[in-house]
């Protein structure tokens, strides 16, 4: 693994865990402290303390974890994605025009 991908997991992941702690936090449950912490620590955590819970509340707090992950989700992608298209552009603007690098590589073996 290189320095980039150690990175971006690190940053994305990051992000993935602020925005699911946020958005679970947004939810009504409740739940007494500890169970609070499970729920915010990670989705499989506030899955278990719902399959504990039961009934309705077991429910909503599925479905809350749920949209919790899928906005999580969706905000390291985005994140994820604005990172490559502003690497891409950053490329563009300093690599050479190609035809350049073909002249100088046709007048490098010319004068060899």
């Amino acid at each position: 693994m290189n320095a980039g991908e150690v990175l971006g997991d690190a940053v994305l992941g990051s992000v993935f865990n602020n925005f699911h702690r946020t958005e679970i936090g947004k939810a009504p449950l409740g739940l007494p402290a500890d169970a609070a912490d499970g729920v915010r620590d990670s989705f499989a955590g506030a899955l278990h303390v719902a399959e504990h819970l039961g009934g309705r509340p077991s429910a909503a707090l599925a479905d809350a974890a749920g949209d919790a992950f899928g906005s999580s989700t969706n905000a390291a992608l985005l994140i994820g994605v604005a990172v490559v298209f502003v690497g891409g552009g950053v490329a563009v603007a300093l690599l050479p025009p190609r035809s350049q690098e073909l002249s100088d590589d046709r007048a490098t073996r010319e004068t060899q």
